[in-house]
């Protein structure tokens, strides 16, 4: 039997084992209050609520749970040690035992527990209870730390605004620089939902220079820089982040950010990867997952596996109360390419009733209410036929009732009458085909009219193509080489039919370029080599153009030249190739070339000159960005000017370059 120590000597005792245990001398505290406990002395539940933390602090939890336990059997319904308990479950993440134990303390808990609690919820996505219970622990004067989590069950809850607000509060010079940390991520996480993606950018920005961005926020910094218009940094973040393991929800977001760039393959992949990330809790983005699936599958033109996708996420979306706009939006679209223009229209003015600023559902209802109004229209007009039939068989039927008291007596009459009703009918018959004819009648009049129409604009366009050509040549028409004046005709012909439609100016501009290629290998390249057989200067022309030979391997000062050694066929010079010899004529290895333009083509050298400038800026504003695989930006102001220069004149009081070549 067990003798009970004084009670002064057992509070000293007691005293001194707190104070071991403060100090993490667990060893020598816990043989103290084991001592205590054996002899019953203080009477008090201090004694086994500190002999559970002796285990509780060396991270002894299943001893902590036991000593905390033999403590509540003999002090039943104590506060304190039902705290304890759940400190311990939360430790060893027995969220719901603890939430269960927890919640009979729920009135009376100190601000501390009252965090762990709330902590244990949020755990659990109670979030409600959670941001209850956090409240309660601020209002009691709990620290920043608590704040930080009850703005994070705000933010879950979806209540972003008052989330930034706390954030913000505790991004202040007296909060530690951890918490202000986590609170400028948080308050980016609220930002970016807010739909402020470039604040929310910034300041993660300010973390990643800081060096405290944890890697989980990648993918939301990524979302972010897509958004604000930094693909390059979007790429950056997410090459970073796939190389330190991406979670769930970060595939979620690069999937997110491949359709924002249509590039739905690309997302169905990083689903597909999302699927495949262990450890990861599924339930809670059931929604997401399967939202960004469909609009995925629909940007593909997959409509059936999209309906289905969307169709699960709408039924998570009921379920958890997370419908937003963007899955009506994926709905209003497939209904409209599907040609229910009813249920698009139902779709989209749902998600401008969550969202009146949607800008896609807004686009997406105008166009739906087009289409509508176009269909109204033509069921309108099928109406309205329908509608003078009935009324002239309504006629019919009137007068046959109107006589119909007079049966009796102009019973002789009947079947006169019956033969003026059956004629009646025939009639209408007659009138409906012969309506009915004369409008196929008049569609295939109208539809002649528009072909003719259409051949009459052709002729006037191929006489007007054929007018300016014979007008530009001139009476050099006749010396012009079919090839060239096929080229030309098609060029001006193509230029005639771009006044009366949309046809970007640089796709007829290229057509010009086209022809004046042809007219300088016609006129400087053929004839140049066919002069030189001729003259028999071949030879000396190759010798003279020459400017390294190594054995049987020839380099020529250019292209030009290269293109005349009958050993080397290749390709015709070029533009600029051409413009190039015509600007360097007067050069030693260029003098036969130089004695046939005098022959061929007794030009002051000023014009020839301008000839050059000439194909110059048409290489430049033509080939070159076609050759580097670069759009071709002009106007049609240039492209009047490239004609008047190629066709009528060169400069002024000269002809067309053609022309004025053909004239030569």
């Amino acid at each position: 039997m067990s003798t009970t120590l004084p009670k002064h000597k057992a509070f000293k005792l007691y005293e001194r084992a707190r104070t071991l245990l403060a100090r993490e001398e667990f060893s020598e505290a816990e043989k103290i209050l084991r001592d205590l406990v054996a002899h019953d002395s203080l009477g008090r539940p201090d004694v086994a609520m500190s002999l559970g933390d002796v285990h509780l602090g060396r991270g002894e939890y299943d001893a902590a749970a036991s000593a905390y336990r033999e403590g509540l059997a003999r002090f039943p319904g104590n506060r304190d040690l039902m705290a304890r308990i759940g400190l311990v479950l939360i430790r060893q993440d027995r969220f719901e035992e603890a939430v269960e134990l927890m919640g009979q303390l729920d009135k009376g808990m100190a601000p501390d527990v009252l965090v762990q609690y709330g902590y244990a919820l949020a755990r659990l996505e109670h979030y409600a209870a959670a941001e209850r219970v956090f409240s309660r622990a601020v209002a009691g004067g709990a620290g920043p730390e608590a704040k930080l989590l009850l703005a994070r069950a705000r933010a879950k809850l979806g209540r972003n605004e008052e989330a930034a607000h706390m954030c913000r509060g505790l991004l202040t010079s007296d909060v530690p620089a951890e918490v202000q940390a986590e609170a400028k991520g948080l308050l980016a996480d609220c930002l970016l939902l807010l739909g402020q993606a470039a604040p929310a950018l910034a300041l993660w920005k300010e973390l990643r220079a800081a060096g405290t961005l944890v890697p989980e926020q990648l993918g939301h910094m990524a979302y972010a820089a897509q958004l604000a218009g930094e693909p390059g940094l979007c790429d950056q973040l997410i090459s970073e982040r796939l190389d330190s393991g991406p979670t769930l929800e970060d595939r979620l977001l690069f999937a997110q950010i491949a359709n924002l760039r249509n590039r739905a393959e690309d997302a169905l992949a990083h689903l597909e990867a999302a699927g495949a990330v262990p450890g990861e809790h599924h339930k809670g983005f059931s929604f997401e997952l399967e939202a960004t699936r469909g609009r995925a599958l629909r940007l593909l033109g997959r409509r059936p596996e999209a309906r289905e996708a969307l169709a699960r996420a709408s039924a998570h979306a009921e379920a958890h109360g997370k419908l937003g706009p963007q899955l009506q939006v994926d709905l209003g679209h497939l209904a409209a390419e599907e040609g229910d223009f009813e249920a698009a229209e139902t779709a989209f003015q749902a998600a401008l009733a969550m969202d009146p600023d949607e800008p896609e559902a807004q686009r997406g209802l105008e166009l739906t209410r087009r289409r509508e109004a176009w269909r109204t229209q033509l069921q309108a007009n099928v109406e309205a036929q329908v509608e003078a039939a009935k009324a002239e068989s309504e006629s019919l039927r009137r007068r046959f009732v109107a006589r119909e008291s007079e049966l009796e007596a102009l019973r002789r009459e009947l079947e006169s009458l019956r033969a003026a009703q059956s004629q009646a009918e025939d009639k209408a018959r007659r009138a409906e085909e012969e309506a009915r004819a004369a409008q196929a009648a008049a569609r295939a009049e109208q539809a002649r009219r528009t072909r003719e129409e259409l051949e009459q604009r052709e002729a006037e366009i191929d006489a007007k193509a054929r007018e300016n050509v014979e007008r530009g040549l001139g009476t050099t028409r006749a010396a012009c080489p079919p090839p060239l004046l096929q080229a030309v005709m098609v060029a001006e012909r193509t230029y005639q039919k771009a006044l009366y439609t949309e046809l970007p100016a640089a796709a007829v501009a290229v057509l010009y370029a086209g022809a004046l290629e042809r007219a300088l290998n016609i006129f400087f390249v053929e004839r140049f080599r066919e002069w030189l057989v001729a003259q028999g200067q071949l030879k000396d022309f190759l010798q003279a153009a020459t400017r390294e030979k190594r054995g049987r391997k020839v380099e020529y000062f250019d292209n030009f030249a290269a293109a005349f050694d009958p050993e080397r066929p290749g390709r015709a010079p070029s533009l600029g190739e051409v413009a190039r010899v015509l600007q360097r004529r007067e050069e030693p290895y260029l003098r036969a070339f130089q004695t046939f333009l005098s022959e061929r083509y007794p030009l002051p050298g000023r014009l020839l000159d301008v000839l050059a400038d000439f194909v110059t800026q048409a290489k430049e504003r033509l080939r070159d960005p076609v050759a580097h695989g670069h759009a071709v930006e002009m106007g049609y102001e240039e492209l009047k000017v490239l004609r008047e220069r190629l066709l009528f004149s060169l400069e002024p009081g000269q002809p067309g370059a053609l022309a004025l070549l053909l004239g030569a």
